[in-house]
């Protein structure tokens, strides 16, 4: 096996012939190279820093008028902060629910008084302690973040469609899928519950009326230009909205003189 000179302390080579040697030398190629450097990829130009959160300019308008809508019902007192609209967009986009639903989900938000607050925090307080536990057992040294409002237009939500539509959805489904892993089932649960205890589990009373004009409200011509031209939440009122529609949904509970009945069979 023939050695390199460059490594042998009894080389007679002069020093010309080294230069010469390490001008045409070439590994062997079962020896191991470095790999060519990488130059380093631009990032494209944006015109705006990126969001690690989806904004509501990649909604529908409709999606739009219908989240401020329902983050304006959401009682003043529940939260030191307002609901936001982009996150509620993407509970809309996710659960896709038809209007008259929405519409009933903003009647159930409605209906809320100012003692529902109380009764929210009070019935969290298990499930916080559930996820104070988890975090704790994950060594997890964050301080524990009060629970977004916008958990309870979520709660809403499943509330008026667990009422309205035959085909119901788990809870895991509106933890996992509609808000996106945000909220915890038992969370959800217990928004559900303060939300019909304040009620008095009057969702029954929501007429046919009562939807009707909340779905005329959520849709005036005023409050489509408003979102569609990005004005704030807090620019909108909460009664700047106007739209008719049915309440004839396939598979779903009907009013019959000012009461909710199950769908006749056929």
């Amino acid at each position: 096996m023939d050695y390199s000179p460059a490594l042998s302390v009894t080389s007679d080579m002069t020093d010309e012939e080294l230069d010469k040697y390490f001008a045409t030398y070439v590994p062997l190629s079962n020896l191991p190279t470095p790999p060519p450097a990488k130059e380093p990829v631009p990032a494209a130009p944006t015109s705006s820093s990126p969001s690690s959160t989806q904004t509501s300019e990649s909604f529908f308008p409709q999606t739009q008028v219908f989240a401020t809508h329902l983050a304006n019902l959401v009682p003043n007192n529940v939260s030191t902060h307002r609901p936001h609209s982009h996150v509620i967009c993407g509970f809309l986009e996710r659960a896709n629910l038809p209007d008259e639903v929405v519409a009933f989900a903003a009647c159930v938000l409605d209906a809320l008084s100012a003692r529902f607050a109380g009764m929210w925090r009070d019935a969290l307080v298990p499930a916080e302690f559930e996820r104070d536990l988890k975090n704790f057992l994950r060594t997890d040294s964050r301080r524990h973040e009060h629970l977004s409002p916008d958990i309870v237009v979520l709660a809403a939500l499943s509330l008026a469609h667990g009422f309205l539509v035959d085909r119901l959805r788990s809870a895991r489904h509106w933890s996992v899928k509609e808000s996106g892993g945000m909220f915890t089932i038992q969370e959800i649960e217990a928004t559900k519950r303060a939300m019909l205890f304040d009620m008095n589990y009057g969702l029954a009373r929501i007429t046919n009326d009562m939807v009707l004009g909340m779905l005329a409200n959520m849709q005036r011509p005023k409050t489509m230009s408003a979102a569609t031209s990005m004005v704030p939440e807090d620019a909108v009122s909460k009664h700047d909205r106007r739209r008719t529609f049915s309440l004839d949904l396939s598979g779903t509970a009907i009013w019959s003189h000012g009461l909710q009945t199950p769908e006749p069979s056929p």
